[in-house]
């Protein structure tokens, strides 16, 4: 356990890996009880804000002082991931024995991040490299967090009309601006790392785009601004058809670890377009929501964290074929789960829930030994 506390992204992603198959498991025990409905509006925003931020400050603290410049070689990490995953525990545990208990949740996660968002900005304020704009845009994002993260508290405490504000900041001005930065910054550069010749094509303003949209798209959902959100979600999923194509999805499949991040990058279409559909007045229930959140987020996390725990830990860069086909079969688990929603299916919820837990189960058991262990090179970290 002591390797743990050797290297951030080894503490985080073990977090984050056991948080992944705690709240799956306990959404997956949720639908088969009788109060279902009372855990659809904790699940909507404990989901998002449980599952990927141990993720980020992962990658964020492990690749982020690099793209800075700096030294952060300490161990500050060690609290604010326990006391983020000890939040989540406490969340669950409060929804089935006392509600207090989850408000107590909330406050720890709260706390956590804003440790970790201090503890980023002060990384991005010592910085002296010229160009800052990716690690910029994550503290942004960061903050975003830090008020989702309060508007759930909000939630919790009792504020019923807190809860659409927390699920929109979750989604638009957190974790989406979070993955579209880092997407932007690592998806040409691994790329071009793999497929010769490769020109990298990542223009900042393209970045702007994506951000504004997020935040029109924040406060349209909000205000019911439907007109507005419908027309932004449209011209971003043609911008985001485009920018896959330009980035190499096709040629991508000559190494299947990169097809993995860019077939889950063209998801990001996918949700555009129902986002788009749904705002112009189509039944579609979640569609859009779980669309952004598994097919985008959620395979994206399995296809990033993966990579950079094979880069981080000495391991050759490919996709096996038990996780390629795993990977696959997170997809078909996401479409079953858009599917349930545009078809009206309630089954296919529960078929998707449970091949969703499998499939990450399995996952989980692949990364977190890797975390455990000594790197297969011989070398520190």
């Amino acid at each position: 356990m002591k390797r743990l506390a050797i290297a951030p992204h080894r503490l985080y992603f073990f977090l984050g890996a056991l948080a992944v198959l705690f709240l799956f498991g306990w959404w997956w025990f949720s639908l088969y009880s009788a109060h279902t409905t009372d855990t659809i509006p904790l699940h909507g925003i404990l989901m998002p804000l449980g599952i990927f931020p141990l993720f980020i400050l992962g990658f964020t603290f492990t690749a982020g002082p690099r793209w800075l410049g700096v030294d952060a070689s300490d161990r500050y990490f060690l609290p604010t991931g326990i006391c983020y995953f000890s939040g989540i525990v406490l969340i669950v545990a409060g929804a089935a024995l006392a509600h207090a208990m989850s408000t107590v949740g909330f406050v720890m996660m709260l706390c956590a991040w804003l440790s970790a968002t201090w503890r980023w900005a002060g990384l991005v304020r010592i910085s002296t490299i010229k160009d800052k704009n990716h690690p910029t845009v994550l503290l942004a994002a960061m903050v975003g967090g830090v008020l989702a993260l309060t508007a759930a508290l909000a939630w919790s405490a009792g504020v019923s009309s807190a809860w659409i504000i927390a699920r929109q900041l979750a989604f638009f001005c957190f974790l989406l601006p979070i993955f579209l930065t880092v997407c932007h910054r690592m998806l040409p550069f691994f790329t071009s790392g793999v497929l010769k010749p490769y020109v990298s094509w990542r223009p900042y303003w393209l970045l702007w785009i994506w951000l504004a949209g997020c935040v029109i798209l924040a406060l349209a959902g909000t205000m019911a601004w439907h007109l507005l959100e419908g027309v932004t979600a449209s011209l971003l999923a043609l911008c985001f058809a485009l920018t896959s194509w330009r980035w190499g999805l096709l040629a991508s499949f000559k190494n299947r670890l990169l097809a993995m991040l860019h077939l889950s990058f063209a998801w990001l279409t996918v949700f555009f377009a129902l986002h788009a559909a749904t705002a112009f007045g189509f039944p579609l229930g979640s569609a859009s929501l779980h669309a952004l959140g598994l097919g985008f987020m959620a395979t994206m996390l399995v296809a990033f964290v993966t990579r950079v725990s094979y880069g981080h830990s000495g391991r050759p860069l490919q996709a096996g074929n038990a996780l390629w086909a795993l990977y696959l079969g997170l997809h078909i688990a996401a479409l079953l789960r858009v599917a349930a929603s545009v078809l009206a299916i309630s089954a296919l919820i529960n078929i998707s829930a449970t091949v969703w837990l499998l499939l990450l189960g399995c996952w989980g058991g692949m990364m977190l030994p890797i975390y455990l262990k000594a790197r297969q090179d011989g070398q520190a970290g």
